[in-house]
């Protein structure tokens, strides 16, 4: 045999030879040799034997046995509909027409009859296939599933064509479709294109099933090849005829042939089965004990071919026996030899040929299988993975990291390979493995591809821009960052480009002096801070860094302030004087970016180092120390086109302007700068009304540096006056603590006075006047400070008559004007008042005469009122108890003549209140009832109490009042506050008697009847 050198051989297939049990018996089985046609249905082997049926149940036991025809007839063909019990067999008989019947055969096995001759007339359906005399042969034999369209071949070259719905044997006709002198070796239906594949001992044609096509041809495959019997087949798949030659396997569609299968050796049988198998039988002869196919003993040999991967899966030589008839039962391939044996071919399960193909390092046959049979991608993973370490044991490496990162295209990301490894596992075995220098460039396709599965995890990445910057692949590097897509990100990936360790990657790229990608890089993932980081410490490049950073939003550009605005200031301070302003006034608009950062790094690469920032920078001093003078000096060193676009700038801030303190540790070897950008933000405070806590600690850190520079040597006067009149300007937003020990640790003695003067000094200064002696000051302050600190006034009467010269120097009006705010706060009482003044020898008790005798007439007054307060009371609770108890004890006559809701003549039935009030009955029950928690008696509690209509708001008020009288004295926490809020103590104590507290509310029922 030969066959095409790419074909490998494998033991896929199981061999069991079946010997008939009944063998050299009367009652053989399939070992009889007259057998002449066999076939399997769903449930039975059915075989014939001359003109008699035997049905075989599956455990090869005679199930049933019966005549099918006369004795005369040989059934030659027999087949099985598929999927079904039934069987249509063919049987001839010189001279006279061939009979073909349909077989029911589970209704022949459940039969039972005595009778033998009443079986051959329980056929389903019957048709009498005429050729004429009838002198010929049939030489073939085919049916469309469905049992509509028979075709029968003769040896004579003629084929006939039966149409009916033999099934249901609603009769059937038949015609000549095709005659020629060569006889017919194969006949194969092709249901989608209506036709039929007709092969004969020199050519290969198609025939029309449909209309009439008087014994013409449709279309001449091939007029050079002939095809002997049982060596042609359809595909079941593709419906093309596969025919066998001599020298090879060929196809053909209905147009034309397809394609070729090189297999040099003699064919007698083939056979179509399964999805991809063809079986080739092949008489040999065996001589001196080597295969041969000249002369020695007849045997067969058998090949089972897999079409779709190219290889042979099953050889088998049968020494002494020829196979006659190959057919498919109960899943398996059946071959029945002349000697009688049966030979079971069954494939093995496809884990069984995986493993018998790896054993033999064939892992690409290996997977292909895997592939077909639809196995998980677990086992298609550990198939690529033997491959892998097969390859790499052998060092071929770049074929070993292919088959590697096919691995990637299977694995589940959240699930475990084959052995409980994971994923983390996998790819680490894989980089311990190419961590070598001269597997780098694999190691980098393998990274790489991990990164394009979103397998790859931040370190992975980083690894991999390692392994570019070790390899000097500059173009695979550039490709990378410019093709990187961070919108394509999403939460299937493991890679967080924020969270990637920037001072790696910065360090590694730094050594190989790359600080165009590097940066470029940082640009597309949005790191301003690390990009402004290496231009400034690295590339020193403090103008190309200012222009960079003006084109970042405020968020960003206030984070990158914080940390690198000293720097700037050291080497521009004008620019970033005026970029702090901006910012932390609100004023700051990012402006269009001409030159990207890395741009800019080329730039510095080409020429070495940043000129233009030396030649602006020979000169760090700031001689500017007013925010006046820095606009002016910006307004003239700018061109037209700037001045321009300042004017553009919004009056008002854009966003919400970041406090000014947290930059403020950037100024601290710059205080004219800082003095700039202080008054800067107190102008912008003083315009949009700023935050007045942010506003003090400016004005407080503003007047600490106009002290601080004032206090150097050779200063100037104008520090110290801006600090005063900064304090005069602001003094009510100054912290007076602050403010107070400001001023004392620098000497500025006017800034003491004005924090003295401030809320919180006031009994500070009215003592140092008291000490001074100073009367009219005493009484200045406390008419300036007494209205928030009344203590003055008892402080200045104290004052007045400590000492008779301040005594004699106070009038009259005001002693006694200073008695009244006394009075009038509540300072003291007219006792206090008495005692103080009773300390001192020269003050007399006419003074305070007028103000004794006013304190006793307004108690005598209130004692009065109180008096005619209780009498009042005590008359109208008198009064109030005899009404109450005239109403509960005696009966009381009623006088209305008219309902009180509809207005109408009063009539039975009627009810009456005690209110007044008369209704009818029936006008009051469209009256809501009293519910039962409105009344206050618990033994009076009913469901049904009823209520005057137009009382029942009043009484509901005065019920709720009374509720919440007596929840009031539960509520000590209130009256403890009533009572520390009231200047009358009494009178609170006595209101809540009043209102009931003592009482016990169980005691007191509102009930109207």
């Amino acid at each position: 045999m030969t066959t095409d050198a790419s074909w490998r051989q494998f033991p896929l297939f199981d061999l069991t030879p079946i010997r008939d049990p009944y063998y050299r018996s009367p009652e053989a089985l399939y070992s009889d040799p007259s057998l002449s046609a066999v076939c399997s249905c769903d449930s039975y082997l059915v075989l014939a034997v001359h003109n008699v049926i035997k049905v075989v149940a599956r455990e090869f036991v005679l199930a049933k046995q019966f005549s099918a025809y006369d004795l005369e007839y040989r059934i030659n063909y027999m087949a099985a509909l598929p999927q079904s019990n039934l069987v249509v067999t063919v049987a001839e008989r010189q001279g006279f027409p061939a009979l073909l019947k349909l077989w029911d055969i589970t209704k022949l096995v459940s039969l039972d009859t005595k009778d033998e001759d009443q079986y051959k007339h329980e056929y389903h359906t019957l048709v009498r296939i005429n050729n004429q005399d009838n002198a010929f042969p049939i030489s073939s034999f085919a049916f469309n599933p469905d049992l509509t369209c028979v075709a029968v071949g003769y040896a004579n070259g003629k084929v006939l064509l039966i149409r009916g719905d033999l099934i249901r044997d609603r009769g059937s006709k038949q015609r000549v479709i095709y005659e020629s002198p060569d006889p017919v070796t194969g006949i194969r239906f092709n249901p989608k294109e209506d036709l039929l594949y007709i092969t004969t001992t020199s050519r290969i044609l198609t025939v029309l099933t449909t209309g009439r096509n008087h014994g013409k041809l449709h279309r001449l495959l091939s007029k050079k090849t002939g095809v002997d019997i049982n060596c042609s087949d359809i595909d079941p798949f593709s419906d093309e005829l596969i025919v066998a030659t001599s020298e090879s396997i060929r196809y053909y569609n209905h147009l034309n042939k397809t394609h070729t299968l090189a297999l040099d050796m003699p064919k007698k049988y083939i056979y179509r089965f399964g999805k991809q198998y063809l079986l080739v039988v092949s008489p040999t002869t065996i001589n001196s004990g080597v295969l041969s196919s000249n002369g020695g003993s007849g045997a067969s040999k058998v090949v089972v071919l897999d079409l779709t991967n190219n290889h042979i899966s099953f050889t088998l030589t049968i020494p002494n026996s020829t196979i006659n008839h190959v057919f498919s039962m109960w899943g398996d391939i059946y071959m029945l030899s002349n000697d009688g044996v049966f030979f079971k071919i069954h494939e093995k399960p496809i884990n069984q040929q995986i493993e018998i193909i790896l054993q033999r390092n064939l892992y690409l046959v290996a997977y292909q299988l895997a592939e077909q049979a639809s196995l998980p991608k677990s086992t298609l993973l550990r198939i690529q993975k033997l491959h892998g370490t097969f390859l790499f044991e052998n060092q071929n490496f770049e074929e070993s990291i292919d088959v590697y990162i096919q691995c990637l295209d299977l694995i589940d990301s959240t699930a475990t390979t084959a052995h409980n490894e994971t994923l983390a596992d996998f790819i680490m075995d894989i980089v311990t493995k190419f961590k070598d220098v001269s597997n780098i460039n694999n190691l980098s396709k393998f990274l790489f591809r991990l990164y394009e599965l979103k397998l790859a995890d931040n370190d992975h990445l980083t690894l991999l821009l390692c392994c570019y910057c070790k390899l000097k692949k500059l173009e695979d590097l550039d490709t990378f960052i410019d093709e990187l897509d961070l919108e394509t990100t999403d939460n299937s990936s493991h890679v967080d480009l924020q969270e990637l360790n920037f001072q790696l990657i910065i360090n590694l790229f730094k050594e190989c002096g790359y600080y165009t990608q590097v940066i470029k890089l940082l640009y597309k993932l949005n790191q301003p801070g690390h990009i402004v980081d290496i231009q400034l410490n690295y590339l020193n490049q403090p103008q190309k860094c200012l222009q960079y950073i003006k084109t970042l939003s405020i968020d960003d550009l206030l984070l990158i302030l914080i940390d690198y605005s000293k720097y700037l200031l050291d080497n521009l301070p004008i620019e970033t004087t005026e970029l702090l302003i901006n910012v932390f006034t609100g004023h700051y608009v990012p402006q269009e970016q001409e030159l990207k950062p890395f741009e800019a790094t080329v730039t510095l690469e080409t020429n070495g180092h940043d000129d233009s920032v030396n030649e602006e920078n020979e000169e760090h001093h700031f001689p500017i120390n007013s925010y006046k003078n820095f606009l002016t000096y910006i307004s003239l060193g700018e061109s037209s086109e700037d001045q321009e676009e300042v004017s553009k700038q919004p009056s008002s801030p854009t966003y919400l302007p970041p406090r000014p303190t947290l930059i403020f540790p950037s100024f601290t070897t710059h205080p004219n700068e800082f003095v700039v950008f202080l008054e800067a933000c107190v102008e912008a405070f003083d315009r949009y009304q700023g935050n007045i806590n942010d506003k003090t600690d400016l004005l407080m850190t503003l007047y600490e540096m106009y002290l601080t520079l004032g206090s150097q040597k050779d200063a100037s006067d104008e520090w110290s006056t801006k600090a005063k009149q900064l304090v005069d300007t602001y003094s009510t937003l100054f912290n007076k603590s602050s403010l107070l020990l400001v001023s004392h640790v620098y000497g500025f003695h006017e800034g003491e006075l004005v924090a003295k003067e401030q809320s919180g000094f006031e009994e500070s200064l009215f003592r140092s006047s008291a000490i001074s002696g100073n009367v009219e000051d005493c009484f200045k302050l406390a008419l300036k400070y007494g209205d928030t600190k009344p203590e003055l006034y008892k402080l200045l009467l104290k004052f007045i008559v400590s000492k008779v010269e301040i005594f004699n120097q106070v009038s009259e009006s005001d002693f006694r004007s200073v008695l009244q705010k006394i009075k009038a706060y509540k300072l003291a009482s007219p006792l206090e008042v008495v005692q103080i003044l009773s300390t001192t020898e020269f003050t007399t008790i006419g003074l305070v005469k007028d103000y004794l005798i006013e304190y006793i007439d307004t108690q005598n007054r209130e004692i009065s009122n109180n008096h005619k307060l209780i009498n009042s009371y005590e008359k109208e609770s008198t009064k109030y108890g005899l009404e109450l108890s005239e109403l509960t004890s005696k009966p009381f006559v009623i006088q209305n003549n008219k309902c009180s809701a509809c207005k109408m003549k009063l009539d039975f039935p009627m009810l009456h209140f005690k209110c007044g009030h008369s209704y009818h009955q029936r006008c009051l029950e469209e009256n809501v009832i009293v519910s039962s928690t409105t009344v206050l008696n618990e033994s009076n509690k009913n469901k049904d109490d009823r209520q005057c209509p137009l009382c029942a708001d009043n009484l509901e008020r005065i019920r709720d009042i009374r509720d919440r009288q007596y929840q009031s004295k539960e509520d000590v926490a209130m009256f403890e506050q009533s009572l520390k809020n009231s200047d009358d103590r009494f009178k609170v104590v006595s209101d809540y008697f009043g209102k009931g507290v003592m009482e016990n509310e169980t005691t007191v029922v509102l009930n109207q009847i």
